[in-house]
């Protein structure tokens, strides 16, 4: 009798323990901030960006903030329901500016770095720009990476297309890269018909294909999100709703192509 009370009374305590438990960790989670509400009480989205790094965010010569980026801010704060206010600050010092609560979001061209979730959280990706292979428009045989042979391929010297075009020769030794001064130089040489090809980064390449040249593939992924604090994910799921919509709308295809085409 005794000992069968005495493992009742060792029962009893073991889940009072895991129930205090669990109960000390829910009570030690930080509380998710009411984001939205703060926003719309306020009156304004505090939007943190580098001004200098077109066609994403750039400032005109009256002084005013536009870009790609800044389009898709304007929409968060129109679905909001409030004003935008543009924070122009220098890139290293943006996700310090969201930890400091000086700004609620970050849109800049920011690429999704696994190193900064304990902080911050991202939204989903909405432009990839990695290093992809061009080559002109009538070229019908190179239809994919794995096709190259003996082309000659146009390069940034010392970039990350230099990078991953030196990759490429380990596999394909056949090939010869073409290294020139600038991602647009590469481009040049690719229209004149100087080179088979060119690998350039997404914007590069993206805002080159009206001018007569076509994507064979990307050939490395850099994602461009949006970051929130951790506890803003009110806010991180309405960002992900309207890039979302965008994307299924086309919308964002539209401001992508505008930007990107607009590019001298």
């Amino acid at each position: 009798m005794t000992m069968s009370r005495q493992r009742w009374i060792l029962i009893i305590l073991i889940i009072l323990i895991g129930v205090i438990g669990v109960g000390w960790y829910y009570v030690s989670q930080p509380e998710a901030y009411d984001t939205i509400a703060i926003i719309k009480q306020r009156g304004t989205l505090r939007v943190g960006l580098d001004a200098s790094f077109p066609p994403f965010e750039t400032m005109t010569a009256k002084g005013e903030i536009v870009g790609l980026d800044v389009e898709i801010a304007h929409d968060i704060a129109t679905t909001l329901g409030v004003k935008l206010q543009l924070v122009n600050i220098g890139f290293d010092g943006l996700y310090d500016a969201l930890l400091a609560d000086q700004v609620d979001m970050v849109i800049s061209g920011l690429p999704y770095d696994p190193r900064w979730t304990e902080d911050v959280a991202y939204s989903s990706t909405y432009f990839n720009a990695g290093q992809l292979l061009l080559v002109r428009v009538d070229e019908a045989n190179l239809i994919h990476a794995e096709a190259l042979h003996n082309q000659q391929i146009a390069v940034e010297w010392g970039s990350e297309a230099d990078m991953v075009g030196r990759q490429l020769l380990k596999k394909q030794p056949a090939l010869t890269l073409v290294r020139q001064e600038t991602a647009a130089q590469t481009v040049e040489m690719l229209l004149n018909q100087q080179v088979d090809g060119a690998i350039v980064d997404g914007v590069t390449g993206l805002s080159a294909l009206p001018r007569g040249v076509k994507i064979v593939g990307y050939l490395t992924d850099e994602w461009y999100v949006v970051a929130v604090v951790l506890d803003s994910q009110d806010l991180l799921a309405l960002i992900n709703e309207r890039l979302a919509l965008m994307q299924e709308t086309k919308q964002l295809d539209d401001i992508i192509a505008r930007w990107l085409h607009a590019l001298p």
